[in-house]
């Protein structure tokens, strides 16, 4: 990058939990990407350097792809500029390399995309401002759907393209989405135009093709030599902004094709106990019996005051915490889980009927603190703006100290919105303010364990 930004992308930056502990996530309309196809002739993305495709819409583009959707990637300058101070690179060599690797990343996220390079000096987008707007008016037509970076973003590049894409597709009757890179850095979540927001929810194939998109850059991950200027562009916090499970786009006050059902309702749920009463299998199996003291064995507390358990089921686990706890809450969807649930079930257990998030308080009072949270086998069945909520809500019923649990199955799943490791990877990151205490798997299971009270068990008990 040059100019002169008011960041630098060396600082640490905004936190994550910051930013996705934010309750107007959920308020924010999800895009139908499949709608879109139908509705535009085109998907233009106009980057203002090699990446910013990817890291700002990588999602985005795989989805379109995979909705049959026309992709085209205008890429502005050749990001030559990128490490000015580099020991051994030239801007040269660096602009050549650059254009490889938007190539091959823009193939990752769509192989059937267009890929066009303007060529202009990378830095000076408001200098060639008039050159600029003559190459993206030659390339938006009245059907696309363009998408170009936030002209807040306070890159002077990203804010120029920004504010020539709006006013060309103003003019052509286009409609445009714009978004954030640098903001997710700098800003802090009141900085956002939450009123024009909408969110794009990713699959774990989209996850996936962003991911091997930005591997495509090393030259911006990867040091270019030993000296300080040669240190990356994109350091460990900026690609792990890039990882979320959805991308935040700033519209441009048109209305677009909205989805905000949730995932899975009742009936599905319900629907599996018609074969009988336990269609997860819990009963009989040494691998959930194994899972379940795997869980109750992690736990940094011998009595907990209020433990919440989400997505109880038929309360198996439920048991095994209530012989931890003075008090359990236990959720889940189907009345028919919680009614196999109740039957001898201990009297300091309250069975709650309701799907997360909307189930938890959202603004918890003193009857709601808990402190040990349990998320086990519920988080993919959730769309991401729900898992975000539902971490939300439950970091904010958690007492000082508390613990929130995670344990989940580690293979693919079908048919659902995420997956274990995703879950685990978006708990991370949402709930990166707590301590982490504790992280296990193997080739079945995942189990992470943040927050508790300080120290080891046993520095507890003397014995360190």
């Amino acid at each position: 990058m040059t100019g002169a930004p008011a960041f630098r992308h060396t600082d640490t930056g905004t936190s994550e939990s910051t930013w996705l502990g934010d309750p107007r996530w959920a308020l924010a309309p999800v895009l139908d990407v499949p709608a879109l196809a139908a509705r535009h002739d085109e998907l233009l993305v106009l980057a203002a350097h090699p990446d910013d495709e990817a890291l700002g819409v990588g999602g985005l583009v795989a989805l379109a792809d995979r909705a049959g959707m026309p992709v085209s990637v205008v890429v502005a300058t050749d990001g030559e500029g990128s490490h000015p101070d580099a020991s051994a690179w030239g801007p040269d060599r660096l602009g050549g390399v650059r254009r490889l690797e938007a190539a091959a990343a823009v193939s990752a996220l769509s192989p059937r995309a267009g890929l066009t390079h303007l060529g202009l000096p990378d830095g000076s987008l408001a200098v060639r401002r008039g050159a600029l707007r003559e190459a993206v008016q030659r390339v938006v037509r009245p059907g696309s759907l363009v998408v170009a970076p936030w002209s807040g973003d306070r890159h002077p590049d990203h804010d120029t393209l920004g504010a020539v894409a709006a006013e060309v597709a103003a003019e052509r009757g286009a409609t445009l989405l714009q978004y954030p890179i640098w903001l997710w850095h700098w800003g802090l979540p009141d900085d956002l135009p939450w009123e024009r927001a909408c969110v794009v929810e990713l699959d774990r194939d989209a996850v996936d093709r962003k991911a091997a998109a930005l591997r495509e850059y090393p030259s911006q991950s990867s040091p270019l030599g030993p000296a300080e200027g040669d240190r990356p562009v994109l350091p460990p916090e900026v690609l792990r902004r890039a990882a979320r499970p959805l991308e935040l786009l700033v519209a441009d006050g048109g209305a677009q094709p909205a989805s905000r059902t949730s995932a899975g309702g009742a009936e599905a749920f319900d629907a599996m106990y018609e074969a009988g009463d336990d269609p997860w299998g819990f009963h009989g199996s040494f691998f959930e019996r194994r899972k379940r003291d795997l869980t109750a064995g992690v736990l940094l507390r011998e009595r907990y005051d209020h433990a919440l358990e989400i997505g109880c089921a038929t309360g198996v686990l439920t048991r095994r915490l209530a012989e931890r706890a003075d008090r359990v809450t236990a959720t889940d969807v189907s009345v028919r889980a919680l009614d196999l649930a109740r039957v001898d079930a201990p009297e300091h257990v309250s069975w709650v009927l309701g799907r997360v998030p909307e189930v938890l308080p959202d603004d918890p009072g003193p009857q709601d603190r808990v402190d040990l949270a349990v998320l086990s086998e519920v988080g993919y069945f959730l769309r991401p703006t729900e898992l975000l909520e539902t971490l939300r809500r439950v970091r904010d019923a958690l007492a000082p100290d508390g613990e929130v649990l995670l344990v989940h199955w580690r293979h693919g799943t079908q048919d659902v919105p995420l997956d274990g490791p995703l879950v685990h990877d978006v708990a991370a990151a949402a709930l990166d303010d707590l301590p982490h205490r504790l992280h296990l798997e193997d080739d079945d299971v995942l189990v992470d364990l943040w927050g508790g009270p300080a120290g080891s068990v046993a520095e507890r008990e003397g014995r360190a």
